[in-house]
């Protein structure tokens, strides 16, 4: 079975649509090519002329380049309007039609398709799924026969003749094909594969042989999201309801921070529908758009949304489809695209809190903030037990510089915690953030310590502390350890680098602060604080037109607004005790300042 992923990722990219046409889109509606607008009319109602065709189609490339899919499709739709007739141009719709979500009018034009590509891998993959939705599996099975012989299809295609032969009643052929593909005994490889045999041995009627194959699928992949619900839904249709229930509550609680099984585990929680080759097949093709979406070797990311697509055209209700959907658009920068996908995951769903969160991020990335703040405030009140809530209001509000309120969403947060443990390290280190900046730097200085406490090897907190006591002239030996230690674990971040190289400059160093400072920039050059850091540093060892010219670079790559006037008073007058930093020796001797 560890070769199985393989063969499924080399049928996918066989399907590669030409990379002259590229391809990108999003949902619309499902029906076929719409017909041409009406020509525009000016505001003085004179008529403008209507758009061209080489119009229509420069302007689907912008929106394929965007990843506006839907803008992209709408318009190659009324180019095709215009030259029905035209082959390329019907391949072309054809495939932003599949980008887009709008797997129904992309059948429509598949027979085009296929009268001028027979072979063509996506148009023959959807007549066959338009086939398995209508129930006509012998048709679905005849047109992936018709996949050109250069698209070997691996086991895509064994498993999903199994699960037609299955939907055709022909149990022992589909057993046949799954076993060619059986993995090796006892690995969690082999729980997916037992989860479909035992889905076919529902569909024949053989519940012993069903239920068997369940309890060894769980037995070797407790940690599966999937294959825990494809289990609890199986032995809930084979009248095992308590024990399907306790073992979703049991993966409630050992992965809490990422699912809330509440919706299948309630007492109203609907009957979970009997397997069919509609479900079947769609988890197959998800799988194969995980295996694109996390390939390195992949560059095209918008092949794995087409699998996407393509599964929950045969199941509506495929969660983790339109979960990594959404992700992509969100990765593509089409947030209301993403917005409306997660919208598509349902309350039973596992995965609709976690939809739920992402919604509310997304809403402030849209300039909704307010929106955003109100959703997650309902979400911490909500589920009084549950931490990310408030941790997603914290950190919102933490980057919008809304420290006080932050500073009272991390306590919700921590004190929902519990006992803490090294995973936590993270909400310590938020809190100390955020108190640094409402200046309440003892309580900052404890949440810092308690975060390298459970976990003491995080560079950020070291280098976060480490600094910040040198900023005040405390522990100088001991915080510049830990910056030291810090680039020790992170030796190429900037950021980092900058924060010993102004330990140095506060120290009075400044050759050492130059050499550092120098290092930084070469790593995260287009940083304004690193910059103007190293300017200050020019400027103590002489250097007196390098420090002109880097605070110059400063001022261009947008700092503060609260440091764009101390960097103009720098180009203007050097430095003088108004606009730099003096040494911390002086406050270092005083021993009365501690932490």
């Amino acid at each position: 079975m560890n070769r199985t992923p393989l063969a499924l990722l080399s049928a996918a990219l066989l399907f590669a649509l030409p990379l002259d046409g590229q391809a990108q889109q999003g949902p619309a509606q499902q029906g076929g090519a719409k017909p041409p607008a009406r020509p525009p009319v000016a505001q003085s109602g004179q008529r403008l002329a209507p758009i061209s065709l080489q119009g229509r189609y420069l302007a689907a490339r912008v929106g394929e380049q965007d990843h506006d899919y839907d803008a992209a499709a709408d318009q190659m739709d009324q180019a095709l309007a215009l030259t029905p007739l035209d082959p390329e141009l019907i391949y072309a719709v054809f495939r932003l039609r599949m980008y887009a979500g709008r797997i129904d009018s992309a059948a429509e034009l598949a027979p085009a398709v296929l009268s001028t590509r027979p072979g063509d891998g996506f148009a023959n993959l959807v007549m066959a799924i338009e086939a398995v939705k209508k129930g006509n599996y012998k048709a679905a099975e005849q047109q992936l026969t018709r996949i050109g012989s250069e698209n070997q299809l691996g086991a895509l295609r064994e498993y999903v003749m199994a699960w037609l032969k299955a939907g055709d009643k022909d149990y022992a052929a589909a057993r046949s094909y799954l076993a060619r593909l059986k993995p090796a005994s006892g690995e969690r490889a082999e729980a997916p594969a037992l989860v479909i045999a035992a889905q076919i041995d529902e569909m024949a009627g053989d519940k012993d042989a069903a239920e068997a194959k369940y309890r060894r699928a769980i037995s070797l992949d407790r940690n599966g999201l999937r294959t825990t619900i494809s289990v609890a839904e199986g032995l809930r249709r084979l009248g095992k309801d308590a024990e399907a229930r306790e073992i979703l509550k049991t993966y409630g609680t050992r992965y809490s921070d990422s699912v809330v099984m509440d919706g299948l585990m309630g007492a109203n929680a609907p009957m979970p529908k009997p397997p069919s080759p509609a479900s079947g097949i769609a988890e197959i093709l998800f799988d194969i758009g995980g295996i694109l979406a996390s390939d390195p070797r992949n560059q095209r990311q918008d092949l794995a949304l087409i699998f996407y697509q393509l599964a929950t055209a045969l199941k509506p209700d495929q969660d983790f489809a339109w979960l990594m959907i959404a992700g992509l658009y969100e990765q593509f920068q089409q947030i209301p695209k993403a917005v409306a996908a997660l919208g598509r995951i349902g309350p039973t769903s596992p995965l609709y809190w976690q939809a739920r969160l992402r919604t509310a991020a997304l809403d402030a990335q849209e300039d909704k903030f307010d929106q955003a703040v109100a959703r997650l405030r309902a979400l911490v009140a909500e589920k009084p037990d549950r931490i990310d809530a408030a941790l997603t209001l914290a950190d919102l509000l933490r980057s919008k510089d809304r420290f006080a309120e932050a500073v009272a969403a991390y306590d919700t947060a921590i004190s929902r915690l519990g006992k803490p443990d090294e995973r936590h390290w993270q909400i310590y280190f938020g809190r100390g953030i955020v108190l640094e900046r409402t200046k309440n730097w003892p309580k900052a200085e404890a949440d810092m310590k308690k975060a390298l406490e459970l976990s003491p090897e995080q560079p950020y907190v070291l280098n976060y502390l480490g600094y910040s006591w040198i900023d005040q002239g405390l522990h100088l030996q001991e915080g510049m350890k830990m910056l030291e230690r810090a680039t020790e674990l992170r030796p190429d971040d900037g950021a980092i680098t900058d924060s010993v190289g102004w330990a140095y400059y506060r120290l009075g160093q400044y050759e050492k602060a130059v050499e550092w400072l120098e290092r930084a920039t070469e790593q995260k050059g287009d940083d304004s604080t690193i910059t103007d850091h190293l300017g200050d540093a020019y400027w103590h060892v002489g250097r007196r037109r390098e420090a002109r010219f880097q605070w110059e670079r400063a001022l261009h790559q947008k700092p503060d607004k609260d440091r764009q006037p101390i960097i103009e008073d720098k180009i203007a007058n050097g430095l003088n005790p108004s606009n730099d930093k003096p040494t911390v020796y002086e406050k270092a001797a005083d021993t009365k300042q501690g932490g």
